[in-house]
C-alpha cells in the first residue's frame, strides 16, 4: 500500500512536469510562442525542482513521509491548476516554476517511504518499480494531454494534472502510514548488531570508516560531507547526460540518419523508454534476489550497457534495422533503466534514518546532467553546417525501403 500511495505520487508529480510537451502545439498557438518560449516552458520545473530536492530531502527525514507527500502533492497541484487560469506567457512560466516547489517533495519521500517499509532484499526491486512510475507518465501525458486539449481546450490539460495531484494528496494523507515502531536501526534492543550495521548506513566521509562511525551521526550534515554520497551524485550525473541526451536527440538522429518520419521516430523512442521501464524493476530483481543485495556492480554493468548501445548507434548504418532494435533496447535498459539501482545505493549508503536527505541531495547533483547533457551533445553533434546528404547512403530494404530512399533524394534535392 506504502509503494502504490509514492508511485501514484511519482506519476502525477512527472505527469505534471512533462505536460507541457503534449501540450505545446496548442500553447504555441494560443500565445504565438516561439520554440525557444515553448523550451522555456519545459525548463521552467526544473528551475526550482533541484534546489527543492535539497531542501525537502532534510526535511522528510524531519516530518516523514506522510506530511512531505501530502504537502507536495498540494503545492503542485495547485500551481499547475493555476496554469490553466494564465493569461500571458510570462504568467504561465512563472506558475510552472512555482510547481516546482511542490514536485521536488516527491523523490525523497518515495526513496525514504521504501526504505523505512521495505527489507533490504526487496529494496531495488520496489524502487526500480517507483522509478518506473516516470516512464509511464511520458506515455500517459502523450496519450491523454493531447485528447483532452482537441476536444476541450488545453487549459483542461493542466486541470486534469491539478485533480490528479489533489487526488494523490488525499490519498497520502487518508492511506500512508510510517511502519509501527520507527525506522527500523533506530529502535533499541530489537534488530541484531548485524542488522544495525546494515540500517545504520553511516556515510564515509573522511575515509577512515571507523572514526567516521564513532564520529558521525546520520544526518543532513553527515549526508553532506559524505564523500561517497558526493561521488554517487556526480556518477549519476554522467549517467543523466547520457539518458537525456539520448531522449532528446534519439527521433532528430533517427529522422536524419535513418530516414524515418518523425512518427516513426517518435515511435523507437517509445520503445526506449519501455525497455527502460522494464529494466529498473527487473535490474533490482536481479540485484535483490540473485546477486545478495549488491548494487554497485549491476549499476554499473547498466552504465556499461548503456556505453557498448551508443558504440554500436555511433557506428551502425542506416538499414540495419533489426540491429538498431537491439541498441535501442540496450539503451533503454541501460541509459534510462539505472534509476532503481541509484536511488536504492543512494538510501542505503545513508541509512534510513537520513535517506531522505540522500536521495534530495544526490539528485540536485545529477539533475546538473539534465541541463549540460543534452546541449552539448547538440553542439558535438548537430552542427549548423550539416547536410542531409548522408541519407542518401541508406540502403533501400523492401518497398519500405525504397519509400523512404525516395523522400531521403527528395529532401536532399537530388
Amino acid at each position: 500500500m506504502a509503494l502504490g500511495v509514492v508511485w501514484s505520487a511519482y506519476l502525477v508529480v512527472f505527469l505534471s512536469r512533462l505536460c507541457v510537451g503534449p501540450l505545446s502545439p496548442f500553447l504555441k498557438q494560443a500565445f504565438d510562442l516561439s520554440n525557444a518560449q515553448i523550451g522555456g516552458l519545459t525548463s521552467a520545473t526544473a528551475v526550482t525542482y533541484v534546489p527543492t530536492l535539497v531542501l525537502a530531502g532534510w526535511l522528510v527525514d524531519r516530518i516523514g513521509v506522510r506530511r512531505a507527500l501530502v504537502i507536495g502533492s498540494l503545492v503542485t497541484g495547485v500551481f499547475v491548476g493555476a496554469v490553466a487560469l494564465a493569461s500571458s506567457y510570462g504568467v504561465m512560466l512563472l506558475l510552472l516554476a512555482l510547481s516546482g516547489l511542490g514536485c521536488g517533495f516527491i523523490y525523497p519521500s518515495a526513496v525514504k517511504a521504501v526504505m523505512v517499509w521495505f527489507p533490504p532484499q526487496e529494496r531495488a526491486t520496489a524502487i526500480g518499480f517507483n522509478q518506473a512510475a516516470v516512464n509511464m507518465s511520458g506515455i500517459l501525458g502523450a496519450a491523454i494531454m493531447p485528447a483532452l486539449a482537441l476536444s476541450v481546450g488545453w487549459r483542461a490539460g493542466f486541470l486534469a494534472a491539478a485533480a490528479m495531484a489533489f487526488a494523490v494528496c488525499g490519498l497520502a494523507a487518508a492511506v500512508y502510514r510510517d511502519p509501527v515502531g520507527g525506522i527500523p536501526g533506530q529502535a533499541s534492543g530489537a534488530a541484531s548488531p548485524a542488522m544495525c550495521e546494515i540500517e545504520q548506513g553511516l556515510p564515509c566521509v573522511t575515509g577512515n570508516e571507523q572514526a567516521d562511525r564513532a564520529a558521525v551521526r546520520p544526518g543532513f550534515l553527515a549526508v553532506v560531507r559524505s564523500r561517497d554520497i558526493l561521488l554517487l551524485g556526480l556518477a549519476a550525473m554522467f549517467l543523466c547526460m547520457v539518458e537525456f541526451a539520448a531522449l532528446a536527440h534519439l527521433v532528430l538522429f533517427l529522422h536524419l540518419d535513418w530516414a524515418y518520419s518523425v512518427v516513426a521516430a517518435a515511435g523507437l523512442l517509445a520503445l526506449c523508454q519501455a525497455a527502460g521501464a522494464f529494466g529498473k524493476p527487473l535490474s533490482g530483481l536481479v540485484s535483490d534476489r540473485l546477486l545478495g543485495r549488491r548494487r554497485k556492480a549491476p549499476l554499473l554493468a547498466l552504465a556499461g550497457v548503456a556505453g557498448v548501445a551508443c558504440a554500436i548507434l555511433a557506428l551502425l548504418g542506416p538499414g540495419h534495422t533489426w540491429l538498431l532494435w537491439v541498441a535501442l533496447m540496450m539503451l533503454g535498459v541501460g541509459a534510462v533503466g539505472w534509476g532503481g539501482l541509484f536511488s536504492t545505493l543512494a538510501g542505503e549508503t545513508a541509512g534510513p534514518a537520513a535517506a531522505g536527505a540522500a536521495a534530495g541531495v544526490t539528485a540536485a547533483i545529477d539533475n546538473i546532467g539534465i541541463f549540460v547533457g543534452p546541449p552539448l551533445f547538440g553542439l558535438i553533434a548537430l552542427r549548423p553546417d550539416r547536410r542531409p546528404h548522408r541519407l542518401v547512403r541508406a540502403r533501400v530494404v523492401g518497398d519500405g525501403g525504397r519509400g523512404r530512399a525516395r523522400g531521403v533524394l527528395a529532401r536532399a534535392g537530388a
